[in-house]
């Protein structure tokens, strides 16, 4: 069963992160209403075209120039800087912003809704006003554990996801409930030459700290 991005307090955690919902990138990264449906977004593994393709290195005197179809699948954790995590890690950053700001206006976040499909918005603005209440210490820390590329405009990322203990109490500092952490998945799609974020769910594996990566304001 898939859930949206968890709801800190609460003794269900939702799938859909909220920043990545609560429940990618955990945190880094699915929230809203539970999504059964296919998502867009896919785990991290080399997907190939995501980026702009990597320059070729200068071939040495005398030897045969390499070829353009031998592109070396990324090692694991070098997936920083593609599109499609970048889309990512740009959703969660602006979830945690509009929280931190008590904010769920989507007029109001531009910047917000621009890392979103139509789509998704109608799942993560729902989701980003029921949590509202508690401070972010940063984005919902998530980490990338696969990539998929299904078609040139979809990427679908495996991910490890902290869906609860990342919120803290406004007053006290204090996380609101004991770190959990879950796998999960988000689907982030091009959209003329911009990736955005079209899904964010949590599954039932389970993950550890060690596979994600927080990051703090």
């Amino acid at each position: 069963m898939t859930t949206r991005a968890h709801r800190p307090r609460g003794a269900r955690a939702s799938a859909r992160l909220l920043a990545v919902t609560a429940s990618l990138l955990a945190a880094l990264t699915g929230l809203g209403a539970c999504s059964d449906a296919a998502s867009s977004v896919g785990p991290p593994s080399a997907p190939a075209g995501s980026a702009a393709p990597p320059t070729a290195p200068a071939t040495a005197p005398g030897a045969a120039p390499a070829s353009a179809d031998t592109t070396a699948a990324p090692a694991p954790g070098t997936l920083a800087g593609d599109p499609a995590v970048v889309a990512l890690d740009a959703y969660l950053r602006e979830q945690a912003l509009a929280i931190n700001a008590q904010v769920a206006d989507p007029a109001a976040l531009p910047a917000f809704t621009a890392t979103l499909t139509p789509a998704a918005q109608q799942w993560a603005v729902p989701l980003l006003a029921e949590n509202l209440g508690d401070e972010m210490p940063g984005p919902y820390p998530v980490g990338v554990l696969g990539s998929d590329r299904p078609s040139p405009d979809r990427v679908e990322l495996s991910l490890c996801l902290q869906d609860r203990g990342w919120q803290v109490d406004r007053r006290t500092g204090a996380a609101v409930n004991a770190p959990h952490f879950s796998t999960g998945s988000a689907v982030v799609l091009r959209v003329g030459d911009r990736w955005l974020v079209d899904d964010v769910v949590t599954a039932d594996g389970t993950c550890a700290a060690g596979d994600v990566a927080p990051v703090r304001f």
